[in-house]
């Protein structure tokens, strides 16, 4: 099936607060991880993850009435048109017309001395950023600024000073012209206002080693004392990260469907209605985890 760029939108996703999408593999000290990109190491939420948490959150938006079961009824038909149906005895079930990749990072905040915190992007994400804009119809030719491993670019205003601690690392400032670069960012993020592009390497470590990870313990609820072998430590990725998804809107993929506009209109309008501002991501729901304010970015909207 061939996807329609003026029915592809980018979902931009702000880390509320830290978000745990766990990988299910316990890696060194580090009982619970993150999952993680094979290729670069870098944070991310899997696809079936983003589709599971959005049909959630879709789901208890359109069924929130619950003294109206004819609404609820219909609710469950439009669910099952958007996400799919799973196949039954006597049913085929079918597929949902929403797709979504994984959930990729876009921006990543580490501790500074010029702030509480700043964002960190490097060049092979702004690479791979101008691949993904270009299912939107849109090419950026902006020139990608390269900083040496010592040096960051920024690319907000606002910071005067010339070095940076960016954790325990210490770089200087270069200037390069960044202006479209700051005009997609303020499009895509405006709550990100320190944003500095760091030396690939520089992102690689800071992604891997500068996460949030927090000890567990189980208490006894006979004696209120912790339990004999339960200490475990969970990792996640801190609030005020910033990840984006690629979806893909579509007409209902039932049997012998047809592709119509109004359909497809009508599914977008659903999805961005349930999803206009929150989502919950990943697990530990009841502490708060995973909370994410949404953005939807659609230039040909």
């Amino acid at each position: 099936m061939m996807f329609d760029k003026n029915n592809v939108e980018m979902c931009v996703l702000y880390g509320v607060t830290p978000l745990h999408a766990g990988s299910g593999q316990a890696t060194g000290v580090v009982d619970l991880p993150i999952q993680r990109e094979r290729h670069t190491g870098w944070p991310m939420v899997q696809a079936s993850g983003v589709k599971g948490a959005f049909r959630d959150w879709f789901t208890r938006y359109y069924t929130a009435n619950p003294e109206n079961p004819g609404q609820q009824d219909q609710a469950r038909k439009l669910d099952d048109l958007v996400f799919g149906k799973e196949e039954k005895s006597g049913d085929a079930g079918h597929a949902g017309a929403l797709s979504v990749s994984d959930a990729r990072l876009l921006l990543f905040p580490v501790r500074s001395n010029v702030a509480p915190f700043v964002w960190l992007i490097c060049p092979a994400i702004l690479e791979r950023l101008k691949r993904d804009m270009r299912l939107l119809g849109v090419t950026w030719d902006f020139q990608i600024p390269e900083p040496p491993k010592d040096a960051a670019v920024f690319l907000t205003e606002g910071l005067d000073d010339s070095d940076i601690i960016l954790e325990d690392m210490a770089v200087t400032r270069k200037e390069e012209e960044v202006g479209e670069i700051r005009e997609l960012m303020a499009g895509l993020a405006p709550h990100a206002t320190r944003i500095l592009v760091v030396h690939d390497k520089n992102f690689k470590f800071l992604v891997e080693t500068a996460t949030e990870v927090q000890p567990q313990i189980r208490i006894k609820e006979d004696t209120g004392t912790t339990q004999d072998g339960s200490l475990r430590y969970q990792e996640l990725l801190p609030s005020d990260s910033v990840l984006y998804v690629m979806t893909f809107f579509t007409s209902e993929r039932t049997p012998n469907a047809e592709m119509k506009p109004e359909k497809v209109e009508l599914i977008r309008s659903s999805v961005k209605a349930a999803l206009s501002s929150h989502v919950q991501m990943g697990g530990d729901m009841t502490m708060g985890r995973g909370i994410m304010e949404i953005r939807w970015y659609a230039p040909n909207a």
